[in-house]
Order: structure tokens, then sequence, then C-alpha cells
């Protein structure tokens, strides 16, 4: 591999962006990937493990060993690179474009031009395919949202506060400042919490910077995570939707950890180098003889399967209502029930919500004896045990009906998998070990303040009662027989529960009143695939 270091791009307005390129061994042109982030290029000598998340190129090596150039620059403001970081604004999606076009114009270059990266780096690749430049041939958007405001930073409106005191503070202005890259320029880097914090709903400001995917006309590939909840997932899926033609595949797999999987050589010879091959080279591999859909059920051994679209038109959407009576399944507020009964009463008594609750200690878990017990202080909804193993893929709704004593109000709503404990454990454990909750694994997670119902946000009229329809971020999991289907729901989350992705609690005191009767039938809406 060739190494050529510091090349300068210079963009449209004079700003001198920075990159380094990899060339393979042997006569050229080749085929480009191109890779770019704030992350800082020079910090690349980093090995590509948890505690470095942000080193997210994939395997340079690798690429370069299959006959692919790799081209990785700083982002505007970012690294070497001149210019003022502006969190994925206008100067910086024009940088994209004009790096494509510089790529393709090298005498190393075939003229035939893709990106490459995870995260912040496929971000960029969908905001480069929506500039059209005419040497990009084709997209691999690999875990990147398409919607900085609703798929980052504002979920529902409620700030994602684990996660960007995470990314900027960690990933740029510290690995900036005090790390072993390049040493940051006065006022380069950006105050990424202020810049968000300022802007708490939707306006030209974010839209400027979400993909506008409708003008993208390339082939992509999306290949997603299940479990990328709260950051890439629900842009993913929106974002295949959305895509014109039919020149467009989706992936969505199971597990915990697309990172690694990243630099897995075994991993991107199935999953990833084949659309190179086939788009950058030509070499007639069939990637485009396939379906245009495959999915891996979460909580299986099965490999992807065959899907004719997404979300899949064969799943049901099937209510489960929520009820009062106890569901003997968790310790929680109210341990209540979820059913697929409608209610019956027209005038059920509702459940009451104050907060904050005393026993909360880390967010709204509570801490006893040392052990974190995430129910006991909010609200639970719980199925009987499942007769049967139950399959849910598709879009998910919890549609609510409540009252506050405040003008507005937070939602979160968890959907977790409450694994079957065999009769003889349960008996051990309530005799030895009371505080240990039952053992279960989220599935998946859904945001709303109140206020943000509407679109523009207007306040709640206290005392009012009003209808909620929250969104829960798609999955495809199967619930096996025996296990339990369990809606949590609170105004708040936890880094003991959700870890990076927990939320900004605010000051928030009052009260909340789920309504669930025959005139207020609040329900969960989970496709079914039978």
């Amino acid at each position: 591999m060739l190494t050529f270091k510091d090349e300068w791009i210079t963009a449209f307005d004079g700003v001198e962006i920075c990159a380094d390129v990899y060339l393979p061994d042997g006569d050229g042109p080749f085929p480009a990937l191109y890779a770019v982030a704030p992350y800082q290029k020079d910090l690349l000598y980093l090995p590509a493990v948890s505690m470095f998340r942000f080193i997210e190129t994939g395997p340079l090596e690798y690429w370069t060993g299959h006959g692919y150039a790799v081209v990785v620059a700083d982002q505007r403001g970012t690294g070497r690179s001149e210019g003022e970081f502006e969190l994925f604004g206008p100067a910086e999606q024009r940088d994209f474009h004009d790096t494509v076009e510089w790529i393709a114009s090298r005498s190393w270059s075939t003229g035939r031009v893709s990106m490459v990266g995870e995260s912040a780096y496929s971000v960029n690749q969908w905001l480069a395919a929506a500039q059209r430049p005419p040497h990009l041939t084709c997209a691999l958007v690999y875990n990147a949202f398409t919607d900085l405001y609703h798929d980052a930073v504002y979920h529902g409106g409620v700030y994602s506060m684990g996660f960007l005191n995470f990314w900027s503070t960690d990933n740029l202005r510290a690995s900036a400042a005090i790390g072993g890259g390049t040493p940051p320029r006065p006022g380069a880097t950006a105050d990424v919490i202020g810049m968000t914090l300022g802007r708490p709903d939707f306006d030209d400001w974010w839209d400027e910077r979400a993909v506008k995917v409708e003008d993208i006309d390339v082939p992509v590939l999306n290949i997603a995570w299940w479990s990328s909840v709260g950051l890439h997932l629900r842009g993913q899926l929106d974002g295949h939707e959305r895509l014109k033609g039919t020149d467009k595949r989706l992936v969505v797999l199971a597990g915990t950890d697309s990172h690694e999987r990243y630099y897995q050589p075994e991993f991107l010879d199935a999953y990833v180098r084949p659309w190179y091959d086939y788009w950058l080279k030509g070499i007639d591999n069939g990637v485009m003889d396939g379906p245009p859909v495959r999915i891996q059920v979460g909580n299986t051994e099965r490999r992807p399967r065959p899907e004719s679209e997404w979300p899949p038109l064969r799943a049901v959407p099937t209510p489960f209502y929520l009820q009062p009576e106890r569901a003997h399944a968790v310790r929680s507020l109210n341990d209540g029930s979820l059913t697929t009964t409608p209610p019956v009463s027209p005038a059920g008594r509702p459940t009451v919500y104050d907060y904050p609750n005393p026993e909360w200690t880390v967010g709204t878990t509570v801490v006893t004896d040392g052990i974190p017990q995430p129910t006991r202080g909010i609200l639970t909804f719980t199925t009987p045990p499942l007769e049967r193993d139950t399959e849910v893929t598709g879009k998910i709704t919890l549609v609510l009906y409540a009252q506050s004593d405040r003008a507005d109000t937070d939602f979160h709503v968890k959907i977790s998998e409450q694994k079957a404990v065999p009769k003889l454990k349960r008996i051990l454990m309530r005799m030895f070990a009371p505080n240990v909750p039952p053992p279960a694994a989220t599935v998946t997670r859904g945001w709303l303040k109140a206020s943000h119902r509407t679109d523009p946000p207007q306040p709640v009229e206290p005392g009012s009662v009003v209808r909620y329809e929250i969104e829960v971020w798609p999955t495809s999991y199967r619930f096996p027989r025996g296990s339990r289907i369990r809606l949590e729901i609170a105004n708040g989350d936890s880094p003991v529960a959700d870890g990076l992705f927990h939320h900004y609690y605010g000051h928030q005191v009052g009260r909340f009143l789920l309504r669930h009767d025959a005139d207020h039938p609040s329900h969960l809406v989970l496709p079914v695939i039978h």
C-alpha cells in the first residue's frame, strides 16, 4: 500500500481540505472509496475497539488489498482542514461533492467513486449523494441517520443528552484538544452542545442538515442494525423507503456490535465488498439479482431472510391494550397488564404517575442494596406468558390517552422481552434475591415531548385528555413462548438502564394520568408476523 499524507483540496470558497491517499500496490488506475468525518485522520493509528468508537473507516489495508484507492479526509474545521465545522452544514456538504470530483480527476482514479465508513462517515455519504456529484457511482450506507434532529439529537422533541455529551466531548472536542491528533486551531472546535441546545424545535437550520433523500439518484445499499435504536436505525429505514428507483437494497441485521463487524474481512466479503465490486468494477456477482430487502430477526440464530418490501405488508397490526389489572410480572409502580382484549368499562380509574419519584437513584432507575431496578419507579404493562413464539417485525405505535397537570411533559417508552424463568428458580429468587429483577432484554424504544405531538409544537391544556401517537422505533424480534412482552412508560430514563442514549430530564415536577377505559383505550400496536 502506498500512502500520500496531507494532500490539499481547494474547496469552492478557497478553504483547504486536507486528505490522505492510500493506493494499492501495482499499476492503476483504481476505483476509489472516499471517507470523511470530523474525527481527525491523524488518529487512524488507533485500534478499532470500543474505547475508540470513532475509528470507523474500516480496514484500509483490506480495501487497497482488493484494488481500491482510499481517500480519508478531515471534515471542514476539524483535524488539519481549514474552515469552521458547522455540524454537517451546507458548506461541508458542498465540500463532499467537490472532493468526489477531485478524486475522479486524479491520474490514479478510474473516475468511479463511492464512499466508505460507518456512522458519521456514512451520514456524510448520505449528504454527498444528495448533492449529486457526477462521479459518485453508488453509495453504501452503513449505520447512518438521515435526519440529525429527529434521528439523533431530539427524539420526539426530547434532548438526547447522553449521546451528545459523549459525541461532542469525547469524540470531537477532547480528542482534538488533548488527544494525539492535530492540535486544534483557535476557534476550530465547535460547541456542538451549545449549537443544539439553542435549537429545541425543528427549523430551517435543522432542515439544512437533513438529507434530501429524494434527490439521490445513485444505487444505494443500506446496511442497518436493529440494535441502533436512538441514533441510526430510524433514518436508514426511512431513507430506504424514500429512495426513488429500483437500484436500492436494504439489509438489517441483529446483534449488538456493528463496529467490530465492519473490520472483519469475512463480514466485508459477505455484505459490503460485493456491492462495490459490482458498481465500481463491473463484476457481475449477482448482487442485484437477490431480494430488495433482507432482514435478520432478533433473538434468533437465523440468517437474514428475503422480503419483498420494507415494512413487510404481511405483518398484521395487532393492538395490545393497557389494562389496570395486575400482571404479577415485575416490581413497578403499577404492574399493569397488556392484553389483546379491549377495555369494556366506560370510565375506569386511570393510572397515576407522579414525578420525580423519591426512590429514583440514577435517572429513573432505583438502586437498592447496590442492585439496579429499572422498573421499580416507573409504569409497566405486561402480557401474560406467551402461548406461542411471537414475531414482531415492522413499525410500532403507542396510542396513549393521558392527562397532565402541566403544559408539557415527556413520554419515554420501552418494549422489552421479560424472559421466562423456571418455577423453581422464581421461588429461589424470591427467597434469596428479592431485589434482583426478573431477566429482561430491551427490544426497542420511543419518545415524545407532549408539546411535539403537533407540528409546530404547542403546549398541552392542563387537565385535558389528549390522544398521543408515540412513534416507537421499528424492530424485528422473536418473543419466545413463555416469555412476556413488557411495555414500560416513564417521563425520563437512566444511564444505568439505557446507556449512551439517555435523555435530558430537566426540571420536571408534576403528575400525569394514563387512561385505559372503553372511551380512552390506550393501546400498543405491534406488527405481528404469523
